[in-house]
């Protein structure tokens, strides 16, 4: 094996090997050096201008005492010739041939994400001093040394090639970005992505390029990535104050972009489905100081409407609280009739006082007047800071017109209070003057042992619905612990069973549901009793794959249950008829039907699903990321809001597991589907989003999703 690694490589350990000779060269590191973050330089180097020292230390040592122990790799051979032979015998030499193959598609052109995998191995470093690349080989790290002897094989070959890099521990060359700016520019994307972005610079043939690269949430669901890439000084500038514009301008104010990734796979962002770029900034900035003063002079004729609805509201209080006390008067006065005879008498006797009316003042709709967007003058320029002050100006407009509604708000709900106050006391007045209208009669009514209680009117409140929605970054687990519980407590075994089977016979249970023709019942069947005859473990085990002893984990929570298997939930074996299959299907949806009408959605959240068919049930998606948009026909993917109190069935921990021992954690840890029913579902609103997907190190590919929102 020693020989076969040192013919393949050219090596003669017995031999001063020319090629291989170097010197250590000064090597000073700054302060700021040591925290520079590694293998974000990229460079495409003649394999000739690397010298290779080794030295007995790995990869974590610290970088001053790797500098310090190594040595060329000829003085290395010769007084370290045993560990050297050992690092020759672990070498492969597959390995350094796949290293070699990947250098030379490097040559035509280097990864579209930059990076590439078992990077690490070079080590090599830049001495500014000397102005030479080295690699520092950890010796001590008996692993992978395919680049070390790659390089040592061209190096004897005293090849002309060039190899595709990174320089470990290099800072940034700040001929397109300063440091500053990049660090600012990682800062900014996070702010919109909440995801932090890696930045790359590059140097091939002398032209340096900086690639931002990252994943965004595109619509607020779906994960992409995207690559920016900035070929000039003037590009760097632009993207900087792009990026540093809107963060400012999302700091500073209400304004909120989302992102999206272009057909190239760049990474933007947009403000009510107008993408925003360097070209069109300055527009967009004075296109909306004027939407803002225009929305700020509706919102002023607002207040002014809602103050004069305040003072009216005012005054109708006012006036029900005066036929309110007149009311109370009266009523008041005939309860203490009733302990006297001669008081009966003079108060039947009594003309009936008028009831004040009250007539309701007309409703007055409080709507903000749509502002429409004005053009724009060569002469109207505005800039930054003219948008953020007047956004500044406009949250105190706004503050006082909220306060001004919640007062409108708590006086609404007082007036509707008190009408049902006079309603009722109307009501135990006109009883009373309805039996004076004999002696006998009113004596008779007056006589009764029970008082004639005032009906309470109700706190009937107009109620400021706070929709609860599910941030699922943030609240999923809470979330999915309360939908299992909830499932728990409300329904069957059978009925969750029933939602178990959805898993795999949703077909079945659709064309039963709708009265379709027996196709889909008869694939299903034949696929089950296919898997039930190559499965022998379910034919003698059932639900029982392990003994209910042994401690299983669940999103890193032990516990003692068994999963289910759809063969025992269904009763299936391979003797099982056409017209078996069809009860159980039956059975199933009876169960399914019963289910769906006792579980409602705990709070409001997106759902996402690829068939959209009239009343059949789908399996939804709460978690987007996890649909496979490269299986979906058309793709085309249907949004439905479910709204607090909707229908709906989550699949849940219970769903899977028999829970024998009662140990189950709660959650929803197996999957983070649900079951919706799609009837009625009107399109509401369509977009087109890209999603941009790896197909290997060089090639990417973009996906156009339609997202359909019903």
């Amino acid at each position: 094996m020693l020989t076969e690694i040192l013919d393949y490589i050219g090596l003669d350990l017995e031999k001063t090997n020319k090629n291989l000779e170097c010197k250590k060269s000064e090597f000073n590191i700054s302060k700021s050096y040591d925290n520079a973050i590694l293998y974000r330089k990229y460079k495409m180097i003649s394999i000739k201008d690397i010298d290779i020292l080794i030295g007995m230390s790995d990869r974590t040592t610290d970088i001053k005492e790797r500098f310090a122990l190594a040595k060329p790799i000829n003085d290395f051979i010769k007084e370290d010739r045993a560990y050297f032979e050992n690092l020759l015998k672990l070498a492969k030499i597959d390995d350094i041939k796949n290293i070699e193959k990947m250098q030379q598609e490097f040559s035509k052109h280097i990864p579209y994400f930059i990076k590439y995998e078992k990077n690490y191995l070079w080590q090599i470093y830049y001495s500014s001093e000397n102005k030479k690349y080295f690699m520092l080989f950890p010796a001590r790290e008996e692993g992978e040394s395919s680049a070390l002897f790659y390089l040592i094989k061209k190096k004897l070959e005293n090849s002309d090639e060039k190899i595709y890099v990174p320089i470990c521990k290099e800072e940034p060359s700040e001929s397109l970005l300063l440091k500053q700016e990049q660090t600012d520019i990682e800062n900014y994307i996070w702010l919109f992505t909440k995801e932090w972005p890696n930045i790359y610079e590059t140097e091939i043939d002398n032209t340096k390029k900086i690639y931002i690269i990252g994943k965004a949430r595109i619509d607020d669901s779906f994960e992409s990535k995207y690559r920016i890439e900035i070929k000039s000084k003037e590009e760097a500038e632009n993207e900087y104050t792009l990026l540093k514009a809107l963060f400012i301008l999302s700091t500073q104010t209400h304004y909120k972009f989302n992102q999206v990734v272009d057909e190239q796979g760049r990474l933007r962002l947009e403000y009510d489905n107008e993408i925003i770029q360097i070209e069109n900034l300055s527009e967009f900035i004075s296109k909306q100081v004027i939407y803002q003063k225009g929305r700020a002079e509706n919102v002023e004729k607002q207040i002014k409407k809602d103050k004069e609805l305040l003072e009216s509201l005012k005054q109708d209080i006012k006036e029900l609280n005066d036929i309110y006390m007149s009311q109370e008067k009266q009523i008041v006065m005939f309860l203490n009739c009733k302990k006297s005879i001669f008081k009966r008498i003079k108060f039947y006797l009594k003309k009936p006082s008028k009831i004040a009316t009250f007539k309701e003042k007309k409703k007055v709709e409080e709507k903000i007047e749509e502002v429409v967007k004005e053009e724009i003058s060569s002469s109207e320029a505005y800039t930054l800071s003219d948008l953020i002050n007047v956004c500044k100006e406009n949250s105190k407009i706004e503050e006082e017109y909220k306060n001004l509604k919640a007062d409108i708000f708590a006086i609404k709900n007082k007036k509707i209070n008190l009408e049902k106050k006079v309603k009722n006391a109307k009501k135990y007045l006109d009883e009373i003057e309805n039996h004076k209208k004999s002696l006998m009669e009113f004596w008779k009514f007056a006589k009764k042992d029970e008082n004639l209680a005032i009906e309470q009117a109700e706190e009937n409140y107009v109620q400021n619905e706070i929709d609860i929605k599910l941030n699922l970054d943030e609240d999923f687990q809470q979330f999915a612990e309360k939908a299992d519980i909830l499932q728990r407590q409300k329904l069957s075994t059978d009925e969750i069973n029933s939602l178990f089977a959805c898993n795999y016979v949703l077909n079945s249970i659709n064309a039963v549901l709708l009265g379709k023709d027996e196709k889909a019942l008869n694939e299903d069947l034949k696929k089950l009793k296919r898997e039930y005859t190559e499965n022998k473990k379910v034919q003698i085990f059932g639900d029982i794959e392990e003994d209910y002893t042994k401690i299983k984990n669940l999103n890193n929570k032990k516990h003692r249950e068994n999963k289910k298997n759809i063969y025992s939930v269904l009763k299936i074996n391979d003797k099982t008829s056409l017209e078996d299959y069809k009860n159980i299907i039956e059975n199933l949806v009876r169960l399914l039907n019963e289910a769906y009408k006792k579980i409602t959605a705990i709070v409001s959240f997106p759902v996402y699903y690829a068939i959209n068919n009239e009343n059949e049930y789908v399996l939804a998606q709460i978690d987007p990321k996890k649909l496979e948009l490269n299986s979906i026909k058309e793709k085309t993917i249907y949004k439905k809001e479910i709204k607090r109190d909707d229908n709906v069935l989550y699949f849940s921990n219970i769903v899977y597991y028999d829970n024998y021992n009662k140990t189950l954690p709660a959650g929803m840890d197996e999957s983070t589907n649900v079951l919706i029913k799609t009837n009625e579902n009107k399109v509401e609103k369509e977009k087109q989003i890209n999603i941009l997907q790896e197909e290997d190190l060089f090639n990417i590919k973009i996906v156009k999703i339609k997202i359909v929102e019903v």
